[in-house]
C-alpha cells in the first residue's frame, strides 16, 4: 500500500514537472501581479459553478469552500504557469527584444514563450512587432520544405527550429547529390565498363558505401539534423574511399 502511495505520488510529480516545461499562454489579472492561465481560470470557474450547486443542494458550507479550494489547487497543479514565463519564480527575471536571426534559432515554442513575456514586460506592445508572429510563419514554411525534402513526419519537424529545420532540407540536398553520384555507375554503361567495382557489393569498399548509404537513408526521416549531417557525410566519405579503391579518376 505504501509502495503504491508513492508510486502515484512520483507519477503526480512527473506529471507536474511535465507541465511546468510545456508552454502555455499566462495571462496578467488586471493591472496586478496576480497572473493566470487558461487552464486555472477554466478549472477555478468551474469548480465556482459546482460550488454554488452544492449551495442549491442544501449542502454544508464547508463542501462549497472544499470545491472552490480543490478547482483552484487543481489548476495550479494541472495548468501550472511554465517555468519559461517570467511570471515564474523559475522564469527569467527579464526579456529583451530579438532580431529574426535569433528567434530562427528558437524552436516554436520558445518563440511563444518569448512573445507572452515580452507582452507581459510591455503590456503595451504591438503583438506583430515582436517578430514572434513572423518567425512562426517563417518556421512553418521551413517545416514544409523539410518535410518534403526529407519524407519526414510534419510533427516531428515542428519541433525544431527553423534553422534546423532549413538545415535538414540541405543536408537532403546534399544527400540526393552523393546518391546521384552513386547512382551513375549503376545506370551509365561507360562507367559500369570502366568501373565495374562500383557496382559489386562483394567489393569491400563498394559493400561499405551501401551500409553507408541506408544508414544516411534512414537518418533523412529522422527529423534530427544532427544525425542526418553525420549519416550523409559518412556516405559521403564511405562513396569517396570506394572510388578511390576502384581506381575512379577525379574530374
Amino acid at each position: 500500500m505504501v509502495e503504491r502511495a508513492a508510486e502515484l505520488l512520483r507519477q503526480a510529480r512527473s506529471f507536474h514537472d511535465r507541465q511546468l516545461a510545456t508552454h502555455r499562454r499566462v495571462f496578467r489579472l488586471g493591472t496586478s501581479r496576480i497572473f493566470l492561465t487558461t487552464g486555472q481560470v477554466v478549472t477555478t470557474s468551474g469548480s465556482l459553478l459546482w460550488a454554488n450547486s452544492t449551495v442549491a443542494a442544501g449542502m454544508p458550507g464547508w463542501v462549497f469552500w472544499g470545491v472552490v479550494i480543490g478547482g483552484y489547487l487543481g489548476g495550479r497543479f494541472a495548468f501550472p504557469i511554465p517555468d519559461s514565463s517570467i511570471a515564474s519564480k523559475r522564469g527569467p527575471v527579464a526579456v529583451v527584444p530579438l532580431g529574426p536571426a535569433q528567434l530562427d534559432t528558437m524552436t516554436p515554442d520558445e518563440i511563444r514563450a518569448y512573445e507572452n513575456n515580452m507582452l507581459l514586460q510591455h503590456p503595451n506592445s504591438e503583438p506583430r512587432s515582436l517578430g514572434a508572429i513572423q518567425a512562426l510563419h517563417r518556421h512553418q514554411q521551413a517545416v514544409r520544405a523539410a518535410a518534403e525534402a526529407t519524407g519526414a513526419y510534419t510533427k516531428a519537424l515542428a519541433r525544431l527550429s527553423t534553422a534546423d529545420a532549413v538545415a535538414c532540407a540541405a543536408i537532403a540536398a546534399r544527400h540526393e547529390e552523393i546518391r546521384g553520384r552513386w547512382l551513375a555507375y549503376e545506370v551509365d554503361p561507360k562507367l559500369q565498363i570502366e568501373y565495374p567495382a562500383m557496382s559489386d557489393i562483394s567489393f569491400p569498399p563498394t559493400a561499405a558505401m551501401i551500409k553507408a548509404m541506408r544508414a544516411a537513408d534512414q537518418a533523412k526521416t529522422s527529423a534530427n539534423p544532427a544525425e542526418y549531417r553525420s549519416a550523409v557525410e559518412a556516405f559521403g566519405d564511405a562513396l569517396a574511399a570506394a572510388e578511390a579503391a576502384a581506381g575512379v579518376t577525379p574530374p
